[in-house]
């Protein structure tokens, strides 16, 4: 409750955490907050503005953009937040793994992670969907095995300074096997730095699936994505800016809100502060 309270004292913190719990209730609930069927086509209604009728307009083919983006945002929950945390399960693995014995297997994981940070992060996500295809199960993949090695990385460094405290050695000393010492000594010494990791790296998550998305490689259509919604758009920005406009709104505030909560727990969980 402490820790809410000081999350809570600064309004962008509360904007922020009011946004995600709106977006993540759109993403559970999808059908209580549209309003028509974001797959129907009404030839009488194509390319309307905002309206009562159709809050966010209509697209070319009459369908109601205020419901697709509703469904669109639960594709972008589902896939980032499904990546970034099969991300974070294999990533911590690697990474307890990778600063707790060191030595060879530390260098052998190190060097695969370096490999992959090579590549920009959304031209290997591209080349992954690419070469497997686009369906939701590939590109959650796809972005799962991106991000792995942020957290292999992020959590081997701390996972060095944790290993050589008091508390490691005498349950070394005591007898206590690896995985134990790895999962109730370490893992816990380093789970502020993984929170921390987590939010930032769900934010970029959103981006990478919006941008592959835009390029054609997320959920086939008809069904809505952020990044899909903005890409049909851009056709239609001088007759019909409002079909970008609020997908391209829908994502900003996504990202900005994981944001400034990534950055609040940050700071509230840093220990120098």
């Amino acid at each position: 409750m402490k820790t809410l309270r000081r999350i809570l004292k600064k309004p962008l913190n509360i904007v922020a955490i009011v946004l995600i719990f709106s977006i993540v209730s759109m993403a559970f609930f999808p059908k209580f907050f549209s309003t028509h069927d974001p797959l129907e086509m009404d030839y009488e209604s194509i390319l309307e503005p905002p309206s009562r009728k159709h809050f966010f307009g209509t697209d070319q083919f009459g369908r109601d953009m205020y419901s697709r983006c509703v469904h669109g945002v639960q594709k972008s929950v589902v896939v980032a937040f499904s990546s970034t945390s099969i991300a974070c399960l294999f990533g911590t693995a690697l990474g307890l793994i990778s600063g707790y014995y060191g030595g060879l297997l530390d260098l052998l994981i190190m060097r695969v992670c370096d490999s992959f940070f090579a590549f920009p992060t959304l031209v290997l996500a591209l080349f992954i969907v690419a070469l497997f295809g686009n369906s939701l199960l590939n590109l959650i993949i796809a972005i799962a095995i991106v991000y792995t090695p942020i957290f292999a990385r992020t959590i081997r460094g701390s996972v060095l300074s944790v290993k050589e405290n008091l508390f490691v050695k005498a349950s070394k000393t005591l007898g206590s096997s690896d995985l134990r010492i790895m999962l109730f000594h370490v893992l816990p010494n380093v789970s502020s730095i993984l929170i921390v990791t987590f939010t930032t790296n769900l934010s970029t998550a959103f981006l990478t699936e919006a941008s592959l998305g835009f390029l054609g490689l997320s959920v086939p259509p008809p069904q809505p994505t952020l990044g899909g919604l903005v890409a049909q758009a851009t056709a239609f920005l001088a007759t019909a800016p409002w079909m970008a406009l609020f997908p391209g709104a829908i994502i900003a505030l996504i990202v900005l809100s994981l944001n400034v909560l990534g950055d609040a727990l940050r700071d509230l969980l840093d220990p120098k502060r």
